[in-house]
C-alpha cells in the first residue's frame, strides 16, 4: 500500500479500457503500482473497481490504487463498490471530487466519503483512503486530521517550480506520504493545454526551451525532463510520483523504454 511504502515508489496514472480486455496483462513487469482513474471528464469506460480487480488477479505484482469520484454518486454506492474491491484484493483507495466537464448536477462531499470509509476500517480487511491537496498548507493539514492517510499533488510540468510548490506543504517528519504527479513536457503546446486544464503553470523559460523542436527532439527532451522532475519531487521530501498524461500504450512502451530503464 501508499501508506507503507518503504522505497521510492514510481507510479502511473492509467485509464480502465471502454470495453473489458487484456490489456492490464502488458503492466508488468515495468510497472509495480498504478492510479486507475475514474470516467475522467465524463467518458464512459470500465469501472476502475473492476478493472483494478482484474489487475490483481491476473498481475498480482501490481499494485492498484483506484480512484474514487464522488461526483455522481452517493455513499451507499460508493462503500458498495469498495467493499467489491476488497474481496478481489484492492486496498488502496484516492477519494477525488471529480472533474466536471461535463457538468454534473450532483456533487457528493468527498470529506464525508473519506470519513465514512475511515470509519469501515475497523469492520473490513486492511485498506487505504487518500486524499489530493493543493500546495497550500492548511488544506494539506486539514485534510491530514480528517483522516486521509496518503496524498497526490500536482500536477507539475516543470523540474524549475517543483521545489518552491512542494515546500509550500512544509512537509515534516511522520507527515502521511505525498506523491507528486508529473507530465512529461513534450512541446510547448502540450505544456499549454496541460496548464489549461490544471497543471502548475511552467516557466516561460521551459516553453521558449520546446518552442518549435521537432516531435522527436521534443519526446526526447521530454523524457529527460521528467527524470528531473523525478529527482526534484525526490530531494524535496515527495514518496514519490505518479506518471500522468500519457496515453495507455505510452505508458506501457515509450515510458519504460525512456524513463523507467534510464537507471539514473
Amino acid at each position: 500500500m501508499l501508506t507503507k511504502a518503504d522505497a521510492w515508489l514510481r507510479i502511473a496514472e492509467i485509464n480502465p479500457p471502454e470495453l473489458p480486455n487484456l490489456q492490464h496483462r502488458s503492466l508488468s513487469p515495468a510497472w509495480s503500482h498504478v492510479l486507475v482513474t475514474d470516467n475522467v471528464f465524463g467518458r464512459i469506460r470500465v469501472s476502475p473497481y473492476a478493472f483494478s480487480a482484474r489487475i490483481t488477479h491476473d498481475t498480482p505484482d501490481v499494485h492498484p490504487t483506484v480512484v474514487v469520484s464522488t461526483r455522481d454518486r452517493n455513499i451507499l454506492a460508493i462503500e458498495s463498490e469498495v467493499r467489491g474491491a476488497l474481496g478481489n484484493g484492492v486496498d488502496s483507495f484516492l477519494v477525488v471530487i471529480g472533474d466536471t466537464v461535463p457538468h454534473v448536477d450532483h456533487l457528493a462531499d468527498h470529506y464525508e466519503i473519506v470519513e465514512h470509509l475511515r470509519d469501515l476500517q475497523d469492520d473490513l480487511p486492511d485498506f487505504e483512503v487518500g486524499m489530493p491537496t493543493r500546495f497550500r498548507e492548511w488544506q494539506f493539514r486539514r485534510r491530514m486530521d480528517l483522516g486521509a492517510q496518503f496524498f497526490v499533488t500536482g500536477p507539475i510540468l516543470d523540474p524549475e517550480v517543483v521545489e518552491r510548490h512542494l515546500g509550500r506543504l512544509n512537509l515534516k517528519p511522520g507527515d502521511p506520504p505525498v506523491y507528486l504527479m508529473i507530465i512529461p513536457p513534450f512541446s510547448a503546446s502540450w505544456v499549454e493545454q496541460m496548464e489549461s486544464i490544471g497543471s502548475v503553470p511552467a516557466t516561460q523559460e521551459l516553453k521558449e526551451r520546446l518552442d518549435d523542436l521537432v516531435p522527436e527532439v521534443g519526446r526526447k527532451l521530454g523524457w529527460e525532463l521528467t527524470a528531473e522532475l523525478e529527482r526534484r519531487a525526490r530531494d524535496a521530501g515527495a514518496a514519490g510520483v505518479i506518471l500522468m498524461g500519457l496515453k495507455y500504450d505510452s505508458v506501457v512502451g515509450e515510458a519504460a523504454d525512456s524513463w523507467l530503464n534510464r537507471g539514473d
